[in-house]
């Protein structure tokens, strides 16, 4: 986000403070309870990994880059937004872009449950202990933003209800765009 944003000449759309609050609110609870998912029910009919084949492959290194660029973009497209087209001030815009991003991480967290299964078909609510997580995150996000004592400390500003919504579709584009990617993966996988 930092990198494009300086690429296009944009104003910086996140603080240090920020992002190190993402890090935290988006990496913590979730990825312990993706850890607790259950096991991918075809994952005994897959071939093993090759013996010498690193972690992240080639493949999934791809993978993990446009992920990120995705999201990155997404939370570009609605800083802009906010900023240019909406006219509002910095500040408001930051807010924006801080909840797009650690937003659209948290609807990430179901992607990453499987690489080809779709999440509606390994249900929704089949790991609870991440929804759950997903659900304290945005409980702790959305405090940032609202609570007074933390919209001093972290620079935020407390968002419109349109400008709400605005934020959930943007930040949940990536869930719907790796959803059409594992369609395209499993169509490939049958096709073999």
């Amino acid at each position: 986000v930092m990198f494009l944003a300086s690429l296009v000449g944009l104003p910086v759309p996140l603080l240090p403070i920020q992002i190190l609050w993402i890090n935290l609110v988006t990496d913590g609870l979730p990825a312990l309870a993706l850890g607790m998912d259950p096991v991918d029910p075809g994952i005994m009919n897959r071939p093993p990994r090759v013996s010498g084949e690193p972690v992240v492959g080639r493949h999934s290194g791809f993978a993990l880059v446009t992920q990120g660029f995705f999201i990155a973009l997404c939370t570009l497209a609605g800083f802009l937004y906010i900023y240019k087209f909406e006219g509002r001030d910095l500040p408001y815009a930051r807010t924006a872009a801080f909840m797009i991003l650690s937003c659209s991480q948290l609807f990430h967290a179901f992607n990453c449950r499987s690489s080809f299964q779709s999440i509606f078909k390994l249900g929704l609510f089949t790991n609870m202990k991440l929804v759950g997580a997903v659900l304290i995150s945005f409980a702790f996000q959305l405090s940032v933003v609202s609570l007074p004592f933390c919209q001093t400390v972290f620079k935020t500003q407390w968002l419109g209800l349109r400008d709400m919504l605005i934020i959930i579709l943007l930040a949940s584009f990536p869930l719907w765009a790796m959803e059409l990617v594992k369609i395209r993966r499993r169509q490939k996988m049958l096709a073999r």
